[in-house]
């Protein structure tokens, strides 16, 4: 939907604001995985719960969201998502060597 869209400068990005958010958000994983910070699977997980709440109560016609809270849960996520990754990475290859 054109009016869950960013626009910036007159042009509307073609990603919803969440996804754009969560795409933001993977840009820490690059700096999880070299810096070799060793972070709590469950953090990753407590991260995308603000992201599950704000989709689920605009489903459920609770509340409407906006682009501002979409764009920032989603960036939440994307880090909590990266957190997983790289934390689950780092448990396979430790059971490997």
């Amino acid at each position: 939907m054109k009016s869950r869209c960013l626009t910036i400068k007159g042009y509307t990005l073609p990603l919803c604001s969440r996804c754009t958010g969560i795409l933001a958000g993977y840009l820490f994983f690059p700096i999880l995985f070299f810096i070799d910070i060793h972070i709590s699977i469950w953090l990753g997980l407590f991260l995308n719960i603000p992201m599950i709440l704000d989709g689920w109560t605009q489903k459920l016609k609770f509340r409407m969201s906006n682009n501002r809270l979409r764009l920032l849960t989603g960036a939440i996520c994307g880090l909590g998502q990266s957190i997983l990754i790289v934390s689950i990475s780092d448990y396979i290859v430790s059971l490997i060597l």
